[in-house]
């Protein structure tokens, strides 16, 4: 039997919805741009300030204010360190409140229904990550041993030895692992070197990149998701 490997942020939620809430509170008047397009640009300086705080060249505490601030300033808005710190801050409030949406719960429960051996491997902090976790009530779905954090395990995605990490601990075969996941450069990369088989959940619609390297499935909607999760479960 096949087993599914979900990605978290932006996969099993909503992750623009803390954007777009603590932006129409603070920068809305400043920013004449599409929100969505504006979450993607922010998404693009998140993964290279993680990737920057953990090679050590940048502090964590920067982290965050560096990606809002390169964020604005690609659409043309000057925002200082105060102003987004202040960001932030409502960004971490409106985090508090995020859930599983109804089209995606229906996946998970579909899964469990069939008893799909399933996991989820997201990049962050155990601190950050763990309260994601703890916030979207993912234990409803996900026993805790299958629950993997990029700070715990000691490898990021797309490093291949995050997902062999993953593999080993769960004891799966390579052969019969699907992973599900958002971002191209970081789930589809690092997933299909480690051997996995991949659905692109490109509900952002991103153009795929120029690459040798591509997902077994991609989708767009969540609808179209639950229609290949259920083709996988067989």
């Amino acid at each position: 039997m096949n087993h599914i490997i979900f990605d978290v942020d932006d996969t099993l939620y909503n992750l623009m919805e803390p954007f777009q809430r603590a932006h129409e509170e603070l920068f809305v008047k400043k920013a004449d741009v599409d929100c969505e397009e504006l979450f993607k640009t922010s998404r693009i300086y998140s993964d290279e300030a993680f990737y920057m705080v953990r090679d050590g060249k940048l502090p964590k505490e920067e982290e965050f204010v560096y990606r809002i601030i390169k964020t604005y300033e690609d659409a043309g808005v000057i925002v200082d360190q105060e102003a987004a710190h202040h960001f932030e801050e409502r960004y971490r409030y409106y985090q508090k409140h995020i859930h599983v949406p109804e089209g995606i719960q229906e996946i998970l429960n579909v899964c469990n229904k069939n008893h799909v051996v399933t996991g989820v491997l997201t990049n962050g902090t155990a601190q950050n990550q763990g309260r994601k976790i703890r916030v979207l009530d993912l234990g409803k779905w996900f026993a805790e041993e299958t629950m993997f954090i990029s700070d715990v395990i000691g490898y990021t995605k797309p490093n291949p030895k995050a997902f062999f990490a993953v593999q080993e601990k769960m004891n799966l075969n390579p052969e019969e692992i699907w992973f599900v996941g958002d971002t191209f450069e970081v789930d589809v990369v690092g997933a299909k070197k480690a051997g996995w088989h991949v659905i692109w959940f490109n509900h952002r619609r991103r153009p795929m990149p120029e690459t040798d390297i591509v997902p077994d499935i991609e989708v767009n909607t969540v609808d179209e998701l639950y229609q290949e999760i259920k083709k996988v479960i067989g």
